[in-house]
Parts: C-alpha cells; sequence; structure tokens
C-alpha cells in the first residue's frame, strides 16, 4: 500500500453531483474560506455516466431538465456560508452552463433555439467541463475504491483505491457516496439468464441479435430509465412487440413552479415540518416511477407498444430456451407473459453498493448507530438522513445524498439541485465545527437504537 493521503472529503463519482462539489470547492478555496481538501475518486473518467458506451443510456437521450439548473443552481448560497454566500454566487458563475456554451462559442445557438433541452452527451461534456476548472483544493483520482473502513479511533475514513499506479489509501474526515449504486436484481432462473438483460450495457445486446430473435422484447420498470430503455429499443427494432411492466400504474410526470420549487428550495416550503406521509407521497407523484409526458408522447398511438400494472416476481425459460417467461402480479392476480427478451429496468440500490464498499466490522459499527441498514426491504426512504446529507447519527460523515429524498426534499436525490447539493455537503467543512465528544456520539448513537437494543 503506497503512503496514506489526507482529505477534508472523499466523494466517489466525477459526475453530476462531484463535479458540483469539486466546483464548490474550489470556489470557498479561491474566497479564502477555506481550506477545504477534496479528493473525487473515478473508475473510467469525468462524467463517464453520461458519455457514449458507459452509461444506462445511449447519451443521445434527451434530458427532461434543462441545463440552465447548472452546478451552481439554484445560487443560494447564502443558506450555507451567511455573508458569504453572494460572493460565493458570484464565483461560482464561471462554472455556470451559459459560461460553458459562451466558452464553446455556442450560447447564441442555444439562446436563439429557445434555451432547449440537451442530450446527455452534452450536459456530460459540460460536467468534464466543470471538473477541469476546479483546481483550488480538489484532486481527481483516477481509480476504483475496493475497500471502506472506519480508522481504529473512529475519527476518519480510511479509503483504499485501486488504480493503474497501483495501490493507494486516503485518511478524510467525511465520505460521500453518489451516483445510483447497484442494478437491482430480478428473481430469474439460471437457463434464462441470457435473455435477462441488464439496463446499462447489457440492453445493447439487442442489437447484436438477429431480428427475427428479438421481436418480443419486455422491459421491467416504471422510471426514467425504462423510458430511455423504451426509445433505444424502439429506435433499433422500429416492428418490435414491446410490452412494459409497471410496478404501479403507469404516470406522466408534469412540472410546475410549485414543484420544481420544492426540488431546489426545500428550505423555503419547510421540507422536514411535514409529515413523512405528505413527504413520501410528493415523491411518489413527482419523481418514483413516472414518465415524462413528452417523451412519452411518441408511444401513443404505437399498437406495437403496450404497459402492463403489475410486480414481476420471477423469470424463467419457456419453450425450450427460446423465450422468457415472465410471471407478475398484476391487480387481477397471478399472470404470465412469454417475450423473446427481457430488459431489467427496475432501478438501483445506493445501499448495496455502499454495503458491498465497507468492512464487515464498520457495516457493525454504522449498524449500531443508523439501524440495520442492510436488512432485506430496507428502502431508501427508511434512512434518516441529517442535513449535511449524512447518515444520520454517524461521525465521521457518511454522506449519501441518493437516499436524502425522504429526509432532505427530493432534489438531492435528482439533478434539480446540484448547487443546494453541494452547499449541504461543504458546509460543515467550512464551519470546521469540532468532532462532537464521544459522549456526545453515544448519545446521539443510543437515541437512534431500537428502544429493545437498550436494554
Amino acid at each position: 500500500m503506497s503512503e496514506t493521503g489526507e482529505c477534508d472529503l472523499l466523494v466517489v463519482g466525477a459526475g453530476a453531483k462531484g463535479s458540483a462539489v469539486a466546483a464548490k470547492a474550489h470556489v470557498l478555496n479561491s474566497l479564502g474560506l477555506g481550506p477545504v481538501a477534496l479528493t473525487v475518486v473515478e473508475a473510467v473518467g469525468p462524467a463517464a455516466a453520461w458519455r457514449d458506451g458507459n452509461g444506462v443510456t445511449s447519451s443521445r437521450e434527451i434530458l427532461a431538465l434543462s441545463p440552465a439548473k447548472d452546478v451552481g443552481f439554484p445560487y443560494q448560497s447564502a443558506r450555507a456560508f451567511g455573508d458569504a454566500g453572494a460572493a460565493i454566487d458570484r464565483a461560482i458563475l464561471e462554472f455556470s452552463w451559459q459560461r460553458y456554451l459562451i466558452e464553446q462559442g455556442r450560447y447564441a445557438d442555444w439562446l436563439d433555439a429557445d434555451t432547449p433541452p440537451v442530450q446527455r452527451r452534452v450536459y456530460g461534456a459540460y460536467f468534464a467541463w466543470v471538473l477541469s476548472k476546479a483546481s483550488a483544493g480538489v484532486e481527481v483520482v483516477r481509480g476504483r475504491v475496493a475497500r471502506v473502513a472506519l480508522a481504529p479511533e473512529g475519527e476518519h475514513w480510511l479509503v483504499d483505491i485501486a488504480g493503474s499506479s497501483g495501490p493507494q489509501r486516503i485518511a478524510c474526515g467525511a465520505f460521500a457516496l453518489t451516483g445510483q449504486g447497484v442494478q437491482r436484481l430480478i428473481a430469474h432462473d439460471v437457463e434464462v439468464a441470457p435473455r435477462v438483460l441488464d439496463c446499462e450495457s447489457g440492453r445493447t445486446a439487442i442489437a447484436d441479435v438477429a431480428v427475427r430473435d428479438s421481436s418480443d422484447i419486455a422491459i421491467v420498470g416504471g422510471g426514467e430509465s425504462a423510458l430511455s430503455c423504451l426509445e433505444f429499443v424502439r429506435g433499433l427494432r422500429p416492428d418490435a412487440r414491446v410490452t412494459v411492466y409497471t410496478a404501479s400504474l403507469p404516470m406522466s410526470r408534469v412540472e410546475s413552479f410549485l414543484e420544481n420549487r420544492v426540488f431546489s428550495r426545500p428550505d423555503e416550503i419547510d421540507w422536514y415540518e411535514l409529515s413523512e406521509a405528505e413527504r413520501r407521497d410528493f415523491i411518489v407523484r413527482s419523481d418514483r416511477g413516472v414518465f415524462g409526458a413528452e417523451r412519452v408522447a411518441p408511444f401513443a398511438f404505437d399498437e406495437r407498444c403496450r404497459f402492463v400494472s403489475g410486480r414481476v416476481t420471477r423469470i424463467s425459460s419457456a419453450r425450450a430456451g427460446r423465450k422468457a417467461r415472465i410471471s407478475y402480479l398484476a391487480p387481477a392476480g397471478a399472470a404470465e407473459g412469454e417475450h423473446d427478451y427481457v430488459i431489467n429496468c427496475t432501478g438501483y440500490d445506493l445501499l448495496e453498493q455502499l454495503r458491498m464498499l465497507l468492512t464487515d466490522d464498520t457495516k457493525e459499527r454504522i449498524e449500531r448507530v443508523a439501524g440495520p441498514l442492510w436488512s432485506a426491504g430496507r428502502g431508501p426512504g427508511a434512512v434518516e438522513v441529517g442535513r449535511a446529507l449524512e447518515i444520520a447519527g454517524m461521525w465521521p460523515r457518511l454522506q449519501v445524498p441518493g437516499l436524502a429524498a425522504v429526509s432532505q426534499g427530493p432534489g438531492f436525490s435528482t439533478l434539480g439541485a446540484l448547487g443546494l447539493i453541494a452547499d449541504r455537503m461543504l458546509e460543515p467543512c467550512v464551519q470546521r465545527s469540532p468532532a462532537p465528544s464521544r459522549r456526545a456520539r453515544t448519545r446521539r448513537s443510543s437515541e437512534l437504537l431500537p428502544r429493545s437494543s437498550l436494554h
């Protein structure tokens, strides 16, 4: 193991959230509000998930989100940094979408086109540009995080990185996991595995299959990745029968300034003062399992595309291995369907990704504070997340913004408030608040444990 490096915050992933945190850290350091030492670890390359061949889409899809909601949006840094907020907002404009287009000589083109949404690959190029400009106190390490552990004294994280230049260990005061997590699996028989494709690179395997052998395709899922996959498959197989299985009734998303305000400015509507039921209801109706209305419109009169309401329970082999049989629970009861291929777009699991990175003793120590995170059926909404987007009660901070929707606001698990995410994650670094005393940490940990475990 090479010599241990140190930083205040280590972020896994150089995508949208990682780029936003890097830009804000650069600004804080440039304005003398630091020092904040930030390390961004990326296995493939800047914004790799947004580029051709690396992400969950073909990268040619049009984002429903306006690119003007860039790494500085909503430009309200005073909420985190007080009187310095105005100066921070002015400085972060150097990383804005408009500034990027001006440097590319394309700002007039975008404005004259009535400021349209852009392809994922275009937005990915913007994030890579942001990361290339964020240099003050920011280090980008090329490698894959292999293991994460709490130091013996429990005051910082030890992150082992496997890279092309050899293994490296970094000690950090806070550890942050961005991205979407690992894909959830659908129970299936071993024999049918070649016909069950994942929503990432696996779905492109359809292109290598003869048309006659891929004329009936099923997509399982009801969110953005499922819609992206539907667009991909229809473009590749214009005459194929496509069936989309959704666990609940398909819904489309229609956004107004009211919904958008909740995503970008949760403090203004006192999100955390709402009941948990109200918060969950808003997320279900506006973010989870919904399709963009304009993007789903082309399939409205597509007689070879249908949507089936039902929860898929298992996939098995049929017709001597030539078909995949889907078993699902429909509103009327158990039912089945047969298809040439099934593409799994059921979503991703951040907790599972975190579990895979942590050492066993670290997982046990975390569960003593946060409860049984790794139990079956433990969903993101069941994890209490604090203001800095950290798992509540954990010290040193373990920040997972993708889990913060229910606790802190729906924008933290999406791309609709990247600047706010960066503010929340970096605020403790600037405050330089001392670590809570051992007695305080013990008290906070006890308060979060199930009552039965206290006796």
